[in-house]
């Protein structure tokens, strides 16, 4: 089976505020095939109760001449360290984010403690359609790139993973240092993180 990966004809909805919107699902249908990784998560859920219920988070990147694509599935995120500060590019697929998005005085303390709070509403695996969000942006000369897993930012804050990436350090050394400080942490779940450093 041919496998590929294009925007409906929707892609720029209005409802979605003009960013593309790629749903994911197999060829035949009216929308358009996953990638094989997708379809792999899906069929492996699906063909055993010992499976149930299993899914993936992703995030990906891509760095092109200036331009930053990228996407996320779940709750690992993509992070952008500009002029000292720190931002959240990619959007949480979690119950948490649902609630502060529709509550103004949500307390996200408060939240980070009830049962619901690492329940997803978007993973690869739990249905054979996954709605992925694709973004993009400009980078410039220095700006670096922070891709992870929960048990990295859960582990550690914004202004955490801020001081670290203020250092200036080489990005391999950098990521590793991110790592090892979530895991003599006591992170609480899976620990991965990819570091990019954008050079002209």
């Amino acid at each position: 089976m041919e496998v590929v990966a294009v925007p409906p004809e929707n892609c720029l909805d209005p409802a979605t505020n003009g960013v593309p919107v790629y749903v994911i699902t197999r060829r035949g249908s009216k929308q358009y095939a996953a990638p094989r990784a997708f379809r792999r998560v899906f069929r492996a859920a699906d063909s055993s109760d010992e499976y149930t219920g299993m899914g993936s988070t992703i995030v990906a990147a891509l760095v092109q001449d200036n331009r930053l694509v990228y996407s996320g599935v779940g709750d690992s995120r993509l992070y952008f360290w500009h002029a000292g500060e720190l931002s959240q590019l990619t959007e949480d697929d979690s119950w948490i984010a649902t609630v502060l998005a529709c509550e103004e005085d949500g307390d996200e303390v408060e939240l980070a403690s009830h049962p619901m709070r690492n329940v997803l509403t978007n993973v690869l695996g739990a249905t054979e359609e996954t709605e992925v969000a694709v973004k993009e942006q400009l980078v410039r000369d220095g700006e670096t790139l922070l891709l992870c897993s929960d048990g990295v930012h859960e582990t550690l804050d914004d202004a955490a993973l801020g001081a670290m990436l203020s250092d200036g350090a080489d990005v391999a050394a950098l990521t590793q240092r991110i790592v090892d400080v979530a895991l003599d942490a006591k992170a609480s779940d899976n620990v991965t993180a990819l570091g990019i450093r954008y050079e002209e």
